[in-house]
């Protein structure tokens, strides 16, 4: 028998495809506002609902209910407690499984996700006795759990399909395959107790509604709960070869949505995200050789670029967000790798144009970005990745000229003049203007640790040792040479790097926070002062194979750094979590399955194994 309180902690994770997503606990305690059978998108990708949160479901023998199901109300009370039966859980790639013992008598449950449909099959099978199952339903934003909620919940039965109405619009529908009879409930279970959310200092109390309970008259039973429609999926076992595994993991962040194909940042609650799209674009969607998927996604993005900015994120309606300054200059590299994947020059030649009037505006300046002797500079914060924030106080501003902006700056315009050389066009501006940005960089950048994190606006250089230089010699056109890449990389092994990555500031830094716990501004001062980011590992052995690039043996003995984050991935479904603590036993936190996570360790095992 699993301790509840240690099952709220194992969690897994099954996304649909269609941006939406399938989780819970191991022995079914949902311990999160994200957790439930069904998270549906109303926007593709974007506005997730939860709508099914689980099913309370019993083993009946003899007369006797047995509990399958496990809830944790007001803090401490678990009722009821099925987790005391549950003898085996097993996960598949979309499926999981319960298997419960009751008097001798062995029950299994298994909840298939229909891949690309908003849909679930749960099925129920005994060698003796029937079920009783009674869902659960809200319906409500995933982020937020709701304790009074207007509207009226009622359903319509028609043969073996259950349809959920919610102020007469239908929400659900059930369909169930086996003989069954059905009781109109109508009960509300108050104070669903979760438990990470608590933690976390979210909203952590939620009220669900029972419309009503079916028990079947046999002892199997299948019930699917979808949207609008489904198509059964068979049981994917998991890949046990691990660059399968984080394949497969990969593409359950390529989503299609109602514009066109996207990437989402991470699951549970992040949406998709311009930055981590192009930085994840290589490991998730180029390496499983689906380049009309990269081209999509590139092009989407470039249709809505303004003066030289690429959206951050849309909104829920699908309104673009502007932010990021990195974004653009990270889907320049991106469009880079796709093209050296691909070989298509018809595809660069068309958008050749808007990459030159991304450039432009970078160079020339849009009211945010500038240029001074070619070093790039931006105003407002936070506008790096290091975007951390709470009660309008930005906990990394880092306003200035950044140090992987500035690398990434030279690698884009090293880029376009790469570019401009495939395409036959004859120009040597922009290599003038990388020459000009390197030797202001190489002035203005170089400290006795390697690189500083940024210039202040009057170019008073922060001391701060962080990852962020590692871009300086990692990215496929460097702006360091190798003697400063060697000194970058030598202080990042000093400094920070960690079993699952490189922690993101020094430990002698006054700043350095290793805990990720607690509310929302603890977690924010913390988010880039200490916790290690698993994406970060990626650069690094891009930097190390440079360094090593004569030399074989060195260069395989680089798995030995991913090899913390594989054997995550092999217990998490080829999922790999968004940050750890930096302080053993390496605590995860964050998102539990993070898309530049899975995207680098995949790109960089791949990196390893070619080289």
């Amino acid at each position: 028998m699993i301790n509840p309180e240690e099952c709220e902690d194992r969690e897994w994770i099954i996304p649909t495809d269609t941006g939406g997503y399938v989780s819970s606990t191991i022995c079914g305690i949902n311990a999160r506002t994200y957790h439930g059978y069904l998270i549906v998108p109303e926007n593709p990708p974007h506005f997730r609902h939860l709508i099914l949160s689980k099913f309370e479901d019993f083993f009946i023998q003899n007369g006797i209910d047995y509990p399958m199901s496990t809830n944790r109300y007001n803090f401490q009370v678990y009722y009821p407690e099925g987790y005391k039966f549950l003898n085996r859980f097993i996960q598949g790639s979309n499926f999981v499984i319960w298997e419960y013992n009751f008097e001798n008598s062995l029950v299994r449950k298994t909840l298939v996700v229909n891949k690309g449909t908003n849909s679930v099959t749960i099925t129920y099978e005994s060698d003796k006795g029937i079920f009783r199952i009674c869902p659960l339903i809200t319906y409500r934003s995933h982020h937020v759990a709701l304790k009074e909620r207007p509207g009226f919940f009622d359903f319509q039965t028609k043969g073996n399909t259950i349809t959920i109405i919610l102020n007469d619009n239908k929400i659900l529908n059930f369909k169930i395959e086996g003989d069954f009879s059905i009781e109109n409930t109508g009960y509300w279970y108050y104070n669903f107790f979760y438990k990470l959310d608590y933690e976390r200092g979210s909203n952590y109390l939620e009220d669900l509604y029972n419309p009503f309970c079916i028990t079947s008259k046999n002892k199997e039973i299948s019930i699917t709960a979808y949207v609008d429609n489904y198509v059964k999926s068979t049981k994917i076992h998991l890949k046990k070869d691990v660059l399968q595994l984080l394949s497969s993991a990969g593409r359950d962040f390529v989503v299609r949505g109602k514009e066109g194909w996207a990437i989402i940042a991470g699951y549970h609650w992040f949406d998709e995200w311009g930055r981590d799209s192009f930085i994840s674009l290589e490991g998730l969607v180029l390496l499983n050789g689906e380049y009309n998927t990269a081209k999509d996604i590139i092009s989407r993005y470039l249709d809505f670029e303004e003066k030289g900015f690429i959206p951050n994120g849309f909104l829920h309606n699908g309104e673009p967000i502007y932010r990021g300054v990195d974004v653009s200059l990270w889907a320049i590299n991106a469009i880079y790798k796709y093209y050296m994947y691909s070989r298509d020059l018809e595809f660069i030649k068309k958008i050749f144009p808007k990459l030159t009037e991304i450039t432009n505006w970078y160079w020339k300046g849009n009211g945010i970005v500038e240029t001074i002797n070619g070093l790039l500079f931006h105003t407002g914060a936070p506008r790096t990745w290091m975007d951390a924030e709470f009660d309008t106080t930005v906990v990394t501003p880092r306003e200035g000229a950044a140090v992987e902006i500035n690398a990434l700056w030279y690698n884009a315009l090293k880029i376009m003049d790469f570019f401009s050389k495939e395409l036959k066009i004859n120009s040597d501006e922009f290599e003038i203007k990388a020459e000009k940005v390197k030797a202001q960089f190489m002035e203005k950048f170089a400290s006795p640790w390697g690189l500083y994190d940024y210039l202040n606006p009057d170019l008073t250089p922060d001391n701060s040792i962080r990852p962020n230089q590692i871009f300086a010699f990692s990215l496929p056109f460097n702006i360091v040479n190798e003697n400063i890449g060697r000194k970058i990389v030598d202080t990042i092994e000093k400094e920070l790097l960690r079993p699952y990555g490189l922690s993101t500031l020094s430990k002698n830094d006054k700043r350095y926070i290793p805990f990720y716990r607690g509310d929302r501004r603890k977690r924010d001062l913390a988010y880039h002062n200490g916790p290690i980011w698993p994406w970060l590992i990626g650069a690094y052995i891009d930097a190390k194979i440079k360094l090593e690039k004569d030399n074989v043996i060195e260069v395989k003995k680089l798995i030995n750094y991913l090899q913390p984050l594989i054997n995550i991935a092999i217990g998490n479904n080829g999922f790999i979590p968004e940050i750890f603590e930096d302080i053993p036993p390496y605590k995860w936190g964050g998102c539990i399955a993070q898309a530049w996570s899975v995207a680098e360790v995949f790109r960089s095992l791949n990196n390893i194994i070619s080289s």
